[in-house]
């Protein structure tokens, strides 16, 4: 059993993110908090099994699986089978929540990881930098966690959440399909079958998610690969760059680059010409 908390100053607390500790149970006890946790907890498997109550759903944690839960969520985890191995790493801050919400942790309670070495590393890593308790350990400490925790959708291979539907993987194809074919028109219908569920499912599960409708996310697709164009292409006009990436109307094209960049397509061009 290891359990290792941070000496935090208050400049390690005015810090967008900090971990506050880290551990590792090889013999996992029977844990349960009516009132949920003060920090941000993420836990993952690396033997045996257990089981997880939270929001009224249980889900199996076993080896390779990982769990992860905000600040005051009520909760109760307990072997299954022994021994039930646990590492643990703990944080806070307030830009946690921000980062989380961009990761796709939002909604994220179970997932299963296609690499467990990669956490195994980021927890000993942590464990290395808080050991040492040098005067810019929490700063180092994190800017690592930040970096893990923004890469963390590359290691997820399924959610498992009991009775409900694999939001990430459904949201992967929605998102990998409009970035293969945003300069085409792409109806709300057309997305949903893509990901085999209704149109206002797919609405409400993408506004979870990533805080924007679909028509957003397309928006910004066309927006982006424009800016692209614009200074890589200093040739091309702007009229055939609004039709290249899905505007049929170049005037409409202009106020909307204008309303996300804040200024015409001209201007934006201008910026980064010789």
């Amino acid at each position: 059993m290891e359990r290792l908390f941070s000496l935090l100053t208050e400049r390690d607390i005015s810090l967008p993110l900090f971990v506050t500790g880290v551990g590792y149970e090889p013999y996992q006890d029977h844990v349960t908090r009516k009132d949920g946790f003060p920090n941000y907890h993420l836990a993952f498997c690396e033997q045996g099994a257990g089981k997880l109550l939270i929001n009224n759903r249980e889900y199996m944690i076993e080896q390779k699986t990982a769990f992860f839960f905000y600040p005051d969520v009520p909760h109760e985890y307990y072997p299954v089978t022994e021994p039930w191995s646990l590492r643990w790493i703990i944080f806070s801050g307030s830009g946690a929540d921000i980062l989380l919400n961009a990761a796709g942790m939002n909604h994220v309670e179970v997932f299963r990881l296609n690499s467990s070495e990669e956490v195994t590393f980021c927890y000993k890593m942590l464990h290395k930098i808080l050991l040492e308790k040098r005067p810019t350990s929490m700063l180092e400490a994190s800017g690592f966690l930040y970096n893990f925790l923004a890469n963390i959708n590359k290691l997820i291979e399924t959610v498992t959440p009991e009775g409900d539907t694999q939001l990430v993987k459904k949201l992967n194809i929605i998102t990998g399909w409009i970035k293969n074919n945003f300069r085409k028109d792409i109806s709300l219908e057309e997305l949903a079958v893509q990901a085999g569920i209704s149109s206002s499912y797919l609405c409400r599960i993408f506004k979870k998610a990533y805080g924007i409708s679909p028509f957003t996310y397309i928006l910004r697709c066309r927006i982006n690969a424009a800016k692209e164009e614009l200074i890589n292409l200093p040739d091309k006009s702007v009229k055939d760059i609004s039709l290249d990436t899905g505007f049929n109307n170049c005037s409409y094209f202009g106020t909307v680059f204008k309303d996300y960049e804040g200024c015409s397509p001209n201007k934006f061009r201008g910026l980064y010409s010789k």
